[in-house]
């Protein structure tokens, strides 16, 4: 597409990019183009804030939340299975703080996507649309659709003034940064989101937030207010009311370079050491505490990649030694961190008004592997969502004994980010135009799962 024009290329930069190549100052001008873009507050849908959580690599339905104790040995796995706080539904073992929790949010069991394929099915679940050579070596961006996460950030607008509208934790990068399906795409600049950096793995480690809000070294807020006293200057030969707009947006831009609201939304350290024990002395625990955080403040849409390995980011890929991987290392922190999140967002008044989610890209085949593992499959997985004005409790859809199809109830992915798109308020016919003014809808395909509104 327009590499001639030169959009796609300035779309795909990420504020830290601008700030590394263009000092603070570079940052300074980009900031108030996004403050701008984002002033439009949303109007009385249910949810104000999303947090999605992304289980990179593909969540195993059969060791998580469908198990399947009656299928013949070479699909049911290792796991045994406990009961949850809804009749007749089992989980893993290794999820006994959801399986108590069961309640308080909804599960579906039929979902599926279009491809086995890493790249395409991660670039589907981010943005709703299908991108069939999607790969880490050529098309690693969403140029053609932005992600759910910008068009949150553009359609809702920062809910505070000097928040960002989207944030990734810790970065917007899947399987490890090789490919970058969470970001705007031809939305521009304006909407990429703002990366957290990544927190510390224990609940008594220091975290301040993004690089982004934080001056560089060798420049102080006392220069930065100087260059932008300058900048004013040349704003003289603009007319009064557009100088006055453009210097509203500035000043916000130099406070949030200097911390502020921002920053203490960020500031891990401002959260009780309890209360960040809750969600665990690991990195998973705080990724989540940071986003209750950041949702609490205000910002519309947070998404958080459960990946441990920063290089790889593929953790829940388990094709081998998958159910050692499972017990001892993926399932315990999820557990722990998405039990408290909903636990603590309940207890502050806020799960109502806070949509949380839970995926993968796809499920994981339904026999077991020669190396003790499960291999790529998108014909059926499960997905949580929860609060944000949803009913809680139910369960959509079932898949067959051997848990290779859906039963009943097929929900195609696009029906979920559809019911989250509808619970923020923002239509799946809406329209937005690239930085060319085509325009392009939301979705093309897609309905809200009625069982859950």
């Amino acid at each position: 597409m327009a590499n001639a024009t030169g959009h796609d290329e300035f779309a795909a930069l990420t504020r830290r990019q601008w700030l590394k190549r263009g000092g603070a100052m570079a940052g300074a001008m980009l900031w108030p183009e996004l403050l701008r873009a984002q002033a439009v507050q949303g109007g009385n849908a249910p949810a104000r804030q999303a947090i999605v959580i992304y289980l990179q690599g593909g969540l195993s339905h059969y060791e998580s939340f469908d198990p399947k104790p009656d299928a013949p040995s070479a699909y049911r796995g290792d796991f045994g299975h406990v009961r949850t706080t809804l009749p007749g539904i089992h989980f893993s073992e290794h999820l006994p703080l959801l399986a108590r929790r069961a309640h308080k949010f909804n599960l579906i069991r039929s979902a599926y996507v279009n491809s086995p394929s890493h790249p395409v099915a991660i670039h589907q679940t981010l943005t709703g649309w299908d991108l069939p050579d999607a790969s880490v070596e050529v098309k690693n961006r969403n140029l053609l659709h932005p992600s759910i996460g910008s068009v949150i950030a553009q359609k809702c607008g920062a809910r505070v003034p000097l928040l960002p509208a989207y944030v990734t934790v810790p970065h917007a990068g899947q399987l490890g940064r090789r490919v970058h399906y969470a970001t705007a795409g031809p939305l521009g600049a304006a909407f990429e989101p703002m990366d957290s950096g990544i927190p510390p793995g224990r609940a008594d480690g220091a975290f301040s937030g993004p690089p982004d809000l934080n001056l560089p070294p060798g420049l102080s807020m006392r220069r930065l207010k100087d260059r932008m006293t300058l900048l004013r200057a040349f704003d003289g030969v603009a007319k009064p009311h557009d100088v006055e707009g453009l210097d509203h947006y500035y000043r916000h831009a130099a406070e949030l370079l200097a911390g502020g609201v921002a920053g203490g939304a960020f500031d891990l350290g401002r959260e009780p050491l309890r209360q960040r024990e809750r969600y665990g002395h690991h990195l998973w625990g705080q990724q989540t505490v940071l986003a209750r955080r950041l949702a609490e403040a205000g910002v519309p849409f947070t998404l958080v990649n459960y990946t441990l390995t920063q290089d790889h980011g593929q953790d829940w890929d388990t094709h081998v030694d998958g159910f050692n991987q499972m017990k001892n290392v993926l399932l315990p922190p999820m557990d722990m961190a998405v039990s408290a999140l909903l636990d603590d967002l309940e207890e502050r008044g806020l799960l109502a008004t806070t949509l949380v989610a839970m995926f993968g890209e796809f499920g994981r085949t339904p026999k077991i592997n020669a190396n003790a593992g499960r291999d790529h499959w998108e014909k059926v997985f499960s997905v949580v969502l929860a609060g944000g004005g949803l009913k809680s409790g139910v369960v959509v859809g079932s898949s067959t004994r051997e848990g290779d199809l859906p039963k009943d109830r097929p929900v195609p992915f696009n029906d979920v980010l559809a019911t989250i798109y509808h619970q923020l308020g923002v239509p799946t016919d809406t329209i937005f135009h690239d930085q060319l003014g085509r325009p392009n809808p939301v979705l093309a395909v897609g309905s809200p799962i009625a069982e859950l509104i």
